[in-house]
């Protein structure tokens, strides 16, 4: 499955920057393979975002400028407004009608968590709450980055707790504790959820973030798909119950390519210093995932007969199932008989 073979995906909500990335100067970005541009009437004004392309001569709009209001296009000065709607064609008297087909199409566009969001389809869920940011943990915001790799293979990493003992065996794992525990996964529609414990790596930078002392703590993943391409990771250390809460976005760039967001929820409220810490052991690990996931292919296997599976692969196989389900509502290709035998 590649990511432009399911239009389901594009019914959902996805950040493309950070809120402050966004003003009165055109903003191009990408999303499905496709070219879109999002800007501000004014500071402060909401978010708006259409397709990058003027109805007149094709023109990119991310090239022109915003002007009383309104998306400015750089060919022939054709001024659109938020919705999209021409409301000025220079080259004619004010007298003439504008053409009804003169109108970029607009896509929905909301700002949450110090994010700008973008549905290019009909929403099926709105954008994701996420619990801990509304319960007063403080946000911290660590990066934004284009990855060359697929956003299913992102988030099937994600859930996949097993690969820390050897992907991280250098920052936050230990490959001399490789086995999980009895986990089991729930499932309700598109969500899924688990817990297990692992033991993971205190070295003395993550000393310094946590409050741990000894070298190796229990930590136990609490985590979630909340959405197809959205994973949130309730990190708890025992040790003194410490709640590091991971939330990683993945907004589809194309097939090969995903604009990665993570950022995190924190229970004891650190400063401004101990955040620069905690994102940096963040940045680490996720420098590991990148290097390791930039060189899978992007073709991500639905079936379960592609790849060889194992008991610690339940979460990620159930993953599968959900996007498969999802692609058999537009191919008709339902997932894997010998599914349910099987698992």
């Amino acid at each position: 499955m590649l990511i432009s073979e399911v239009p389901a995906f594009r019914e959902y909500w996805y950040p493309i920057a950070y809120d402050h990335e966004i003003g009165t100067e055109p903003y191009p970005f990408r999303m499905f393979g496709d070219d879109y541009v999002a800007w501000r009437a004014e500071p402060g004004a909401p978010v708006h975002a259409a397709v990058d392309e003027c109805p007149h001569r094709s023109a990119r709009l991310s090239q022109g400028w915003v002007e009383g209001g309104c998306l400015v296009c750089p060919y022939h000065g054709w001024r659109f407004a938020g919705d999209g709607a021409c409301v000025e064609i220079p080259s004619n008297a004010p007298e003439v009608p504008i053409p009804p087909r003169a109108h970029v199409q607009s896509v929905l566009a909301d700002e949450k968590y110090g994010l700008v969001w973008v549905c290019v389809g009909v929403p099926r869920e709105p954008i994701p709450a996420l619990k801990e940011l509304d319960e007063g943990y403080t946000l911290v915001h660590e990066m934004f980055e284009t990855w060359a790799a697929c956003a299913p293979r992102i988030v099937d990493n994600a859930l996949d707790v097993s690969h820390v003992a050897w992907v991280h065996r250098n920052s936050v794992g230990t490959s001399d504790a490789p086995r999980l525990g009895e986990f089991d996964v729930q499932r309700k529609g598109a969500h899924l959820a688990f817990s297990v414990t692992i033991t993971a790596r205190v070295n003395e930078q993550q000393k310094a973030n946590t409050g741990i002392t000894s070298d190796f703590t229990q930590r136990t993943t609490y985590a979630e798909l909340v959405q197809p391409f959205v994973f949130r990771g309730l990190l708890r250390y025992e040790e003194n119950g410490l709640e590091h809460v991971l939330y990683k976005t993945c907004t589809p760039i194309d097939d090969r390519h995903t604009k990665f967001c993570q950022f995190i929820a924190r229970s004891d409220h650190p400063d401004e210093a101990r955040q620069q810490g905690i994102i940096a052991i963040d940045q680490r690990v996720q420098s590991e995932d990148r290097a390791l996931l930039e060189g899978v292919r992007p073709d991500f296997p639905l079936e379960i007969t592609t790849e060889v599976h194992v008991k610690s692969d339940r979460m990620t196989l159930e993953y599968r199932k959900v996007l498969a389900e999802l692609a058999a509502e537009t191919t008709g290709v339902t997932p894997d008989a010998e599914w349910a035998r099987r698992w």
